[in-house]
């Protein structure tokens, strides 16, 4: 086999004090197999020296495993010596002795190399597990029946041909002899051994010895029904007795653990051929002797795989059990982290299949769609939606059922109409899920963003552009215009003083018509964005500077008015746009007059009123006038139509409101504002 390792290509994952067992491990090995020849004694049966009986035929394949040997080294040729004294001390002549000895080291071998091959992860055959299933342990017995089995053959054809044995011919009983010993002391030696070292050199926590479900009285309980049975089964010579034997060992390997069961067969099987050897038992009582040996060595194969294979099946299950409760576990915490994860978004999630049917929805969605309570997994899901140009939307034509049939929709806008809350522009994006192959349904899951504001914004802000581009337009073009007309005039040389003056005039009305709407426009962009810094506001104080600022002292008046709590620079811009408005809106030739009032209306606000006499405000325009670029009198004054909307934004964002009435006094504009009040 050559001088390289006898695992071949096969990987050993082996601990550094395992691996490093030195000489005197094996030396230990080497002396405890002789020893055990010592345990039984020479019976005369069909052929000489074939029927030793001692249970030492496992010791080899577990001194080799251990050892991590190579066949090529001293293991071989110790093992080799052994088998050879051993085989001697049972009475074999020289010859047969070394034919015994060689097909002992053999069939060793054999063992070892199947079991690296064909039990990789149990402990030393390349990995560190215990024989943990059935169906490693029929690995383990395929193994070394199997090798036992040429073990066999080699003895016995060795036999035939060595002259100087006796051997004349092929003797069955003999070779079944030789198998049978070997292969139920292996199956219970080498299991025992596996299951100790592993057991020894796993990590702690390590598992009960007795078992996950089996106490103290239990572990006694079987112990005595053993000693019951076995010594029932063999009193009674003359009576088949033996099959109540087989109640322990299954009891063992239901109930213990699988280190207790190997061992459990282990000390039975020594018991069982130990009394046999001396004429007890049933099986010492057969017609013929050897018959009754080998029948024993079998029942001894029997009962090691037999509590091997119940103990790794309830292994088996037991780990299929914990590896079940480990996924649910996981499962279910992953499950609860989805579902803090959906439930924390901000978006509308929702979960829907072909059918309609509603899987899955967070808070957001329910909060988004303006449902509340009625979202439930029983709801069929068929949300009737628009464009934002008013077009209704087909079924087919939805973000959910274009998802459904496969494809992905990113950031599509729609609106849906709320209950108790008016149309709502969305931002849907649907995404294809794994079809539902249990159910045969697709699914598809459904984003969806509230941007009914942002949608007014944009809207708001394309608006805006327009009114810039237009209204900045106009005078630019006006200042172009008058001055393109100097410049011809000073290249005629025909401008006097008076044209001067006059395009002058004009240059400057264009100039501050643009200072006024860039103004305006700034105070629109900034009435919403900057934090507010409220304090005590006494608004007829701010009234009258304001009345001084405009030179209007002899147009405004201002009654006493309860203190407000706001921020100064934003109230002062209310208030300066509605007087300036009052002051501007007159019929020409006549004189502006107003007044500013104001009372404390309830325990947390002041009412404030700003009337004038001028030319008032259409009542179809009146619910309008606070909208972005909206002008009641377009044509006969100038203006951004920003102001009042800007008036709305402040006012609102103090948590007032704003409302445009006639003058219960007569003839122009009241419009009625609240603040909050200040309380010293």
């Amino acid at each position: 086999m050559g001088g390289g390792p006898v695992s071949g290509a096969m990987p050993h994952v082996q601990t550094r004090s395992s691996a490093s067992a030195g000489l005197g491990f094996s030396i230990l090995f080497a002396v405890a197999f002789v020893a055990s020849s010592f345990l039984t004694r020479r019976v005369e049966m069909a052929g000489a020296g074939f029927t030793e009986l001692w249970p030492a035929g496992g010791l080899p394949i577990v001194w080799l495993l251990v050892r991590n040997s190579r066949f090529v080294g001293i293991d071989t040729l110790l093992l080799l010596a052994a088998a050879f004294t051993a085989n001697l001390n049972t009475g074999s002549e020289a010859e047969i002795a070394a034919v015994f000895a060689v097909a002992n080291v053999v069939q060793s071998w054999l063992a070892v190399l199947l079991l690296r091959r064909w039990c990789p992860d149990v402990w030393h055959c390349g990995g560190d597990r215990a024989l943990d299933s059935p169906k490693v342990v029929a690995r383990f017995g395929a193994a070394l029946i199997l090798a036992i089995g040429i073990g066999t053959a080699l003895a016995s054809i060795g036999a035939v041909l060595l002259p100087a044995t006796g051997y004349d011919s092929f003797d069955a009983t003999a070779s079944g002899l030789w198998f049978g010993r070997n292969l139920g002391s292996a199956l219970i030696v080498v299991a025992l051994g596996i299951m100790i070292g592993q057991r020894v050199t796993a990590p702690r926590p390590r598992p009960r010895l007795r078992g996950e479900d089996a106490g103290p009285a239990e572990l006694l309980a079987a112990t005595v029904f053993t000693v019951f049975a076995y010594g029932l089964a063999f009193s009674f010579d003359e009576l088949p007795l033996a099959f109540p034997l087989l109640a322990a060992t299954v009891w063992f390997g239901a109930r213990f653990s699988t280190l207790l069961s190997a061992a459990h067969s282990f000390v039975v099987g020594i018991v069982t051929m130990m009394l046999t050897l001396r004429g007890i038992g049933p099986f010492a009582h057969v017609e013929h002797a050897d018959v009754g040996f080998m029948i024993a060595q079998f029942y001894i194969a029997t009962i090691a795989v037999t509590g091997l294979a119940i103990a790794t099946g309830r292994d088996e299950r037991q780990a299929l059990a914990d590896d079940l409760r480990r996924a649910q576990e996981e499962t279910a915490y992953q499950g609860s982290v989805r579902a803090a994860v959906i439930g924390s978004m901000t978006e509308g999630v929702l979960v829907v299949d072909e059918h309609g049917d509603l899987l899955m929805h967070n808070e957001a969605a329910a909060r988004v769609l303006g449902l509340g309570d009625q979202l439930t997994r029983q709801t069929r899901f068929a949300l009737s939606s628009w464009t934002v140009d008013g077009v209704e939307m087909t079924a087919y034509e939805r973000p959910s059922a274009r998802a459904l049939r496969g494809e992905r929709v990113d950031g599509e806008l729609m609106v849906v109409k709320v209950v108790d809350v008016g149309d709502r522009v969305l931002t849907v994006s649907a995404i294809p899920l794994p079809r539902d192959e249990v159910n045969g349904r697709s699914r598809a899951m459904v984003l969806m963003r509230d941007t009914t504001h942002e949608h007014a914004n944009r809207q708001e802000l394309a608006a805006f552009a327009g009114v810039v581009a237009h209204d900045l337009r106009n005078p630019l073009a006006a200042i172009d215009g008058w001055t393109e007309m100097i410049a011809d005039e000073l290249g005629a040389g025909s401008l006097d003083a008076q044209m001067t003056q006059e395009f002058v005039s004009r240059v400057r009305s264009s100039s501050r018509r643009m200072r006024e709407l860039i103004r305006d426009l700034l105070a629109h962009a900034t009435s919403s964005a900057r934090d507010l810094d409220v304090s005590r506001i006494d608004v007829t104080a701010m009234v009258n500077e304001i009345a001084v600022g405009r030179a209007a002292t002899g147009f405004v008046s201002a009654t006493s008015i309860p203190l407000v709590l706001g921020d100064p620079v934003l109230v002062r811009q209310v208030l300066d746009n509605l007087i300036g408005n009052a002051l501007k809106y007159v019929a020409p030739g006549e004189e502006p007059k107003v007044v500013v009032c104001g009372e404390r209306t309830d325990a947390r606000l002041v009412t404030i009123e700003v009337l004038d006499d001028g030319i008032g405000i259409p009542e179809e325009d009146r619910a309008r006038v606070f909208d972005e670029f909206h002008r009641a009198h377009y044509r006969e004054y100038e203006g951004s139509g920003l102001g009042l909307s800007i008036v709305r934004r402040i006012v609102n964002r103090h948590g007032g409101s704003i409302e445009a009435h006639p003058n219960p006094a007569g003839r122009g504009s009241a419009f009625r504002f609240t603040l909050p009040a200040y309380d010293a």
